[in-house]
């Protein structure tokens, strides 16, 4: 609920603060004193584009400020709270904005600097003005497929919320599966080359070290032919031949020998002895064992040819997969594991396609009983509202609910025809004719009939319908008598689920008003200037004589006033209590 408005130095406005209040708040004053000034303030709280040339003269920049209370519209709460407007525990919402008079506009929710966006995203969910094609959601196309849907009532709600999640279900599942198919060509062919190299590692079993140990061997056997000749040279040094008159062993046997008499005769040589002795035996330890290294020399080309095969070709796997054979090992693993992966994601491709099927089938039938339930209550939509507008003055009018199945586009080629609200494609269709073709409702009605025909609509949905204030200016227009007094009373009546605000130059629409301001235009000093006041008792009824024509005091005006507010007064009590 709007409780507080507050505008300066904007077109006549000087200064003007005023306390508003739940029910249904009208606007009367003189043509030009300045009330559409006040509904347009209104607008510019909730984003509308600035004119600088509205700056007062003089003044330096406009300013707007508005308080909400909302701590009885929990759902608009969390949802303001969801997008970032208000903390949790906030019951009020102050809006503000300046003009200066070079264009530029500053903004503040709950005194937190904002964008203009944001005020336009907050009216969105508080305040819908009719009149003057300013904010009015029915001139906005894609709102009337939801003003249908309120009407159809709760069991279709529930069957299009269900609707919405196999939808969301659908369109990811679209997502995946467009993502697994792009993927999936590239994955195709990485699969093959994994394959591929896992089957080459594992054919090679390489085990770490193999490479030095197998680049020593290679080495061996290409000197195998040196290392036996001079195997045998040292063999024949150490061991003897037929050629050789002493050996190196029977040298140190000779030597061994004497240094042990010399040890027999000093004990100090005991240790030299047995050193020399161990020598000579060492000797003939180191010539069977080199004896035994030339018999163990493999000389066969074949073998060293089978070497250095296996050499190249680890050595050509350490190239492409690694610096080492453990880095080829590690390499392997990581492939299994990408291979494994890609597996998976074949295995869910599948997984995709399968609930792609059920999830498409269950869109398509939410989707037709969804355009079903809509051609149902498109007949009883239209009949309410034509009887509506039948209590409006506009008899002849008639409004018609078009429907059609929707394009399929790019983003819904997965689930034909349907989108995020169903197969459907609802405009509301008008004209003021009693015979002819409709038209859109936003390319020909004038803005008496927009507000007329918002009005019906407004009562016809007033229990679904989430707004929790209405402004309504133009109302009046091209009415009066009775008729007047039953846009009154349609007026009063939405006040069940809305406070409501309305302009008006008419007295029996005037009379339903809960509160009563007088706009007025004063001059003084600084020129002419815009103000505001609540009517009460007499001021009330002297401004009901203005509006009826007759400020001269006549005491027969003045019972009109008195009667035609009595008759209001009695008619509001009817409509409460029935």
């Amino acid at each position: 609920m709007l409780t507080y408005l507050k505008v300066s130095d904007f077109a006549l406005i000087e200064n003007i603060e005023v306390e508003l209040h739940p029910g249904l708040n009208v606007l009367t004053g003189e043509t030009g004193a300045g009330k559409t000034v006040l509904i347009g303030a209104i607008g510019l709280l909730l984003g509308d584009r600035a004119d600088a040339l509205l700056v007062r003269h003089g003044a330096d920049a406009a300013a707007f400020s508005a308080v909400f209370d909302i701590s009885a519209l929990p759902s608009v709460a969390g949802e303001l709270e969801r997008i970032g407007y208000l903390e949790d525990g906030e019951g009020e919402l102050l809006l503000g904005r300046t003009v200066t008079k070079q264009g530029k506009s500053r903004c503040t929710v709950n005194g937190r600097l904002c964008p203009v966006s944001a005020l336009s995203e907050i009216g969105d969910l508080l305040v819908e003005v009719h009149g003057q094609n300013t904010h009015q959601s029915l001139l906005k196309v894609n709102t009337h497929l939801g003003y249908l849907d309120r009407f159809a009532g709760a069991p279709h709600l529930e069957t299009l919320a269900r609707y919405r999640e196999h939808y969301a279900r659908l369109r990811a599942l679209v997502a995946e599966k467009l993502e697994v198919c792009e993927e999936g060509r590239d994955l195709v062919r990485e699969a093959e080359l994994l394959n591929h190299e896992i089957d080459a590692i594992d054919a090679s079993e390489p085990r770490p070290g193999e490479v030095e140990e197998l680049e020593a061997e290679v080495k061996k056997m290409r000197h195998a032919k040196e290392l036996w000749e001079l195997g045998a040279g040292v063999e024949e040094v150490l061991a003897g031949t037929e050629r050789s008159s002493f050996t190196v062993r029977e040298l140190l046997a000779r030597a061994a020998g004497g240094l042990r008499k010399m040890a027999s005769l000093d004990e100090a040589l005991a240790e030299t002895a047995k050193r020399l002795e161990s020598l000579a035996y060492e000797t003939e330890d180191v010539a069977a064992e080199v004896a035994r290294y030339r018999e163990s020399l493999d000389t066969e080309p074949a073998r060293l040819e089978e070497v250095e095969s296996r050499l190249s070709l680890l050595r050509d796997m350490c190239r492409k997969y690694g610096g080492t054979l453990q880095d080829v090992l590690e390499y392997r693993l990581n492939a299994a594991a990408k291979l494994a992966a890609i597996e998976e994601m074949s295995r869910r491709s599948s997984i995709v396609d399968q609930e792609l099927e059920v999830e498409r089938s269950e869109v398509e039938k939410l989707a037709g009983e969804l355009a079903a339930a809509r051609k149902g209550a498109a007949g009883s939509l239209e009949n309410a509202v034509a009887g509506e507008l039948n209590q409006l003055e506009l008899a002849g009018a008639r409004f018609e609910v078009g429907i059609s199945e929707r394009e399929p586009g790019e983003s819904t080629q997965e689930a034909g025809h349907c989108g995020p609200s169903g197969s459907t494609e609802v405009e509301f269709l008008f004209t003021s004719e009693a015979t002819g073709p409709v038209f859109p409702l936003r390319r020909i009605a004038s803005g008496g009939e927009m507000s007329r025909v918002m009005l019906a609509l407004k009562i016809v949905l007033a229990g679904a319908d989430r707004l929790p204030v209405l402004v309504f200016d133009e109302v009046d227009a091209g009415i009066g008598g009775e008729t007047a007094g039953k846009v009154g009373e349609k007026l009063f009546q939405l006040t069940r689920y809305h406070q409501v605000f309305c302009v008006t130059h008419i007295p029996q629409i005037a009379t339903f008003a809960d509160w009563q301001y007088r706009v007025f235009k004063a001059t003084g000093a600084n020129g002419a200037r815009t103000g505001i006041e609540l009517l009460r008792d007499e001021s009330r009824v002297e401004e009901m004589c203005r509006m009826l024509g007759d400020s001269s005091g006549r005491k027969v005006t003045e019972e009109h006033a008195r009667d035609i507010l009595d008759r209001a007064k009695k008619a509001k009590t009817r409509l409460v209590h029935g």
